[in-house]
Order: structure tokens, then C-alpha cells, then sequence
């Protein structure tokens, strides 16, 4: 009997080990197609215009998106970003549901991009004056697009708000990395953080993009990490659940403005608009700072560890506000430091908001629920 019942656990998690290994089939099929006739003949570079690498990031960044959007369909259940098939069902999936999906599996397909993109420059240093093979070429490109299609797939599948704290660190690590190391000017950071989105380049692409999608992200994430369906059953009227309800509400609200503020800051460069730019910078520190010390009344089964990591956040941005004032770090330093702090606040809080259940996005994959509806009792 217990073999058989892990043989029925086992199940849900092989079919979507089966469907992603298709997904990195059809992915490599027709990066192949592609990749075949424009190599033809030719010794392509490893990095740079023209180059295998420059192919391989193009290709992994559209076999990420439509990959993550397949893994998703594939549920079969709906087009939300993370809920159990049963939840969908009985919820429906609304325009949000699509808009937020779209917005993590564009997070997906910036990843990819600027990951391939990073990893070639590395190989090219690594292999000075290299070139490759047409076929070899056509082969590594076919199977960098398998490659990412399966771990896209999956990661589609198996989508919660604990998987979407890692996604959104890696985005934003990718992203602003890419940034720093392509400014065309490598003093940048003698000025401030911000000035890595004010030229026409890569770079500032990369920076203000990465900002924006993040901010989409976070916005997106708020309805989740805040859903008061998944509060404790209390009476009509019981002041207690009321009490955590709005405190629900308010940090749901400062989640979503962290958000709005954040896509802000990219949207808005300093050449485009320094009122706006700087008002969504210094709000959304603002709000995150409100954030902290509500956040203790909307999830009080939280760690002691988890509070007091805010409490501390926050004097660390106090702090480097006055040695900015003082004159003892630069802007950039301010920025960074403040940055930092917020992103990390961020992720942990995703994450101990996952764990905190009753929530099926995290108590349980879509896989495994999936599992479970297929063999109730």
C-alpha cells in the first residue's frame, strides 16, 4: 500500500518532469530551424554582434517567455501566476491573473536574456579569438534554447510565492549587473545609481527595464503575499480577525505602492524627469518603511527573527540617510545601500509570507494538487 501511494505522489511530479523534457524538445527543434540556415557556411564569434552568443540570448529570451506561458497553460486549471488547479477553478481567472502571469514570465525571458548574454562574454574571455563551427554552433545554440525551455517549463509549473522570491533576486541581480558592467561610462558610480538609466545605450535599457519589471512584479505579487481568504476562520464581527484584515489591507496597499514607485524610478530617468524620479525613489523608501511596522499585526505566526530583520533594515536606511547628509558616503553608496535593503526585505518577506500558510500556492505545487485531484480521499 505504501508503494503504491508514493507511486501516486510520484506521478504528478514525472508528468511534469515528461512535459518539460517536450517543451526542451520543441525548444531545440526550432532554435535549430533557425539557427541551421543563418549559420550557414559561416565561423561565427563567440560574443558580440553576430555571434553564437548573441543568438543563444535572443533565442533563450523568447523560448523563456513562451515557455513559462505554455507551463502555465499546461495546468490546464487556468492563466494565474501560482494557486492550486481546485482554487482557479473556483475563482476564475481575471484580466490581473493574465497581466501578472505575463509579467513574471517576461521576468522569465529578461533572465535568460541577459544570463546567455553574460555567460557568452565570459567564454569569449575565456577563448580569445575563438570561433565556432557553423554546426557547432547550430548545435550549442539548439541546445542552449533545450536548456532553458525545460527549466522554464518547470519553473512555470511549480510556481509559488516561495519560487517567485528567487525569481525576482535573480531578475534584479541579472538586470543591474548587466547595467554596471555595459555603461558605456565606467564612472558612473562617481554621480549616483541612477545615472546607469540616463543614456541612450544597453545599459540604461537594461537599468530601467529591470526596474520597471520588478515593480510590475512586486505590484503583482502583493495580492498574493496579503489574500485575507487565507486568514484563520474566525466568527462575524471577532475584532481580532477584523484588526489583521486591515492590517492585511494596509501592507497589501504598501506592497503595491512599493511597486507602482519602483517602476517609477525607471520609468522616469533622471534626464527624463529628476521631480518624478526622485519622488519615487525617496516614496518608495518611505513606504517600506511604513511597511516594516505594519507588517507585524497582518502576519503575527511570523518568526521573532523576521520582525526584527525589518527593525533593522529600516535603522539601516535611517543610518546611511544621515552619512549621506553628513557628507560621509557618496549618493551612490546611499542608493545602493537603500536598494539593497528594500529588494531584500522584499524577498523575505515573499518567502515567510509563503511559508506562514494555510496557502495552497505553497503548501502544495500545482503538481502535486493536481496529483491529489486526480485521486481524492
Amino acid at each position: 500500500m505504501g508503494d503504491t501511494d508514493g507511486q501516486t505522489r510520484r506521478t504528478p511530479l514525472l508528468k511534469a518532469e515528461g512535459a518539460a523534457i517536450v517543451a526542451g524538445g520543441a525548444a531545440f527543434v526550432l532554435a535549430a530551424v533557425v539557427a541551421l540556415p543563418l549559420f550557414w557556411g559561416r565561423d561565427l564569434p563567440i560574443a558580440g554582434p553576430d555571434s553564437v552568443g548573441q543568438f543563444v540570448a535572443y533565442a533563450g529570451g523568447i523560448v523563456a517567455v513562451l515557455g513559462y506561458i505554455v507551463g502555465r497553460l499546461w495546468m490546464r486549471d487556468g492563466f494565474t501566476p501560482f494557486a492550486t488547479p481546485g482554487d482557479r477553478t473556483r475563482a476564475g481567472v481575471s484580466p490581473v491573473d493574465v497581466f501578472d502571469t505575463i509579467a513574471i514570465a517576461v521576468a522569465h525571458g529578461v533572465i535568460a536574456l541577459l544570463g546567455w548574454l553574460v555567460l557568452g562574454t565570459v567564454l569569449a574571455d575565456g577563448f580569445q579569438d575563438a570561433t565556432v563551427y557553423f554546426l557547432s554552433a547550430s548545435a550549442l545554440a539548439a541546445t542552449a534554447a533545450a536548456v532553458t525551455g525545460y527549466a522554464v517549463f518547470l519553473s512555470a509549473v511549480n510556481m509559488s510565492l516561495l519560487r517567485l522570491s528567487t525569481v525576482l533576486g535573480a531578475f534584479v541581480i541579472v538586470g543591474i549587473l548587466t547595467a554596471m558592467l555595459s555603461a558605456p561610462d565606467p564612472h558612473w558610480w562617481m554621480l549616483h545609481l541612477s545615472a546607469l538609466g540616463m543614456t541612450q545605450s544597453i545599459s540604461s535599457l537594461s537599468f530601467n527595464l529591470t526596474l520597471i519589471i520588478a515593480g510590475i512584479i512586486v505590484t503583482a505579487m502583493a495580492r498574493y503575499a496579503t489574500d485575507t481568504r487565507f486568514l484563520p476562520p474566525a466568527s462575524e464581527g471577532d475584532p481580532v480577525a477584523d484588526r489583521r484584515r486591515a492590517a492585511l489591507i494596509r501592507v497589501r496597499v504598501g506592497l503595491i505602492l512599493i511597486g507602482v514607485l519602483l517602476a517609477g524610478v525607471g520609468l522616469f530617468p533622471l534626464n527624463v524627469s529628476q521631480i518624478l524620479h526622485n519622488a519615487s525613489a525617496v516614496g518608495m523608501v518611505l513606504v517600506f518603511s511604513l511597511v516594516v511596522f505594519w507588517v507585524r499585526a497582518a502576519l503575527p505566526e511570523a518568526p521573532l527573527a523576521f520582525f526584527v530583520l525589518g527593525y533593522v533594515f529600516f535603522a539601516t536606511v535611517v543610518a546611511v540617510l544621515v552619512f549621506f547628509v553628513v557628507g560621509y558616503y557618496v549618493l551612490t553608496a546611499t542608493e545602493l545601500v537603500a536598494g539593497i535593503v528594500v529588494f531584500a526585505w522584499l524577498i523575505v518577506y515573499l518567502r515567510v509570507s509563503g511559508a506562514a500558510g494555510p496557502r495552497p500556492d505553497v503548501q502544495a505545487s500545482p503538481a502535486s494538487a493536481a496529483g491529489r485531484a486526480q485521486h481524492p480521499g
